[in-house]
């Protein structure tokens, strides 16, 4: 009687965690470089949700789906465009890393507010100068069209595009929502606001020392 009560209980417990494993994979929403990401991974907590809804006086479903979306593009594309510079040996130059700083100090001092933890102004210098060393070894090697930004006055997002392809060709990464899969390629697609003219793009010096 022990031993027929236990079988059934193991039997009722694998079915449970096969019924938990198959509910988790159809939640999975992308896998980039073997890691799976499921809604719950982009998703933020409540706290953040609404402050996003309230910054932007957007529905709290809007500022929901605008967050995912943003978080799904930046976790595939930083963790593409890493491996890209370790593949091509691309890493920020000390010169260029001090003639950052010395160009942006005041700035990123002022931009600090005083309630927050502060920023380390080295990573910010490393991170920008890495991007910028990135972005040129792409037009490079792709060419295409480049955009104006904000924060980046030359994106090449056409090599962006082409080099996304390359990856998800190969498996790095994969996209299993149609809708997000859709939304995440738009953002590398025309028309684009501000296109550059190729004969204005030059990426031979960096943005910052013009």
């Amino acid at each position: 009687m022990f031993r027929g009560g236990y079988r059934v209980s193991l039997f009722l417990f694998i079915l449970t965690v096969f019924a938990a494993t198959a509910q988790a994979q159809d939640n999975v929403i992308a896998t980039v470089f073997g890691e799976s990401l499921t809604l719950d991974d982009i998703s933020p907590d409540r706290k953040q949700l609404s402050q996003i809804a309230r910054m932007n006086s957007a529905s709290k479903d809007m500022a929901m789906a605008q967050y995912r979306h943003g978080f799904l593009a930046d976790k595939i594309v930083e963790a593409v465009l890493s491996h890209y510079a370790s593949a091509q040996n691309i890493s920020a130059t000390p010169e260029l890393v001090e003639k950052f700083k010395a160009r942006f100090a005041e700035d990123f001092s002022e931009s600090q507010p005083a309630s927050d933890e502060p920023l380390s102004f080295d990573d910010v210098a490393i991170k920008q100068v890495e991007r910028w060393l990135i972005d040129k070894a792409l037009y490079e090697d792709f060419g295409g069209v480049v955009i104006f930004q904000q924060n980046n006055p030359q994106m090449p997002v056409g090599a962006y595009e082409q080099l996304l392809k390359q990856y998800q060709q190969k498996g790095h990464f994969a996209i299993k929502d149609d809708n997000y899969s859709a939304v995440f390629w738009e953002a590398f697609e025309p028309p684009f606001t501000f296109e550059i003219e190729p004969e204005q793009v030059d990426f031979s010096q960096p943005w910052w020392l013009e």
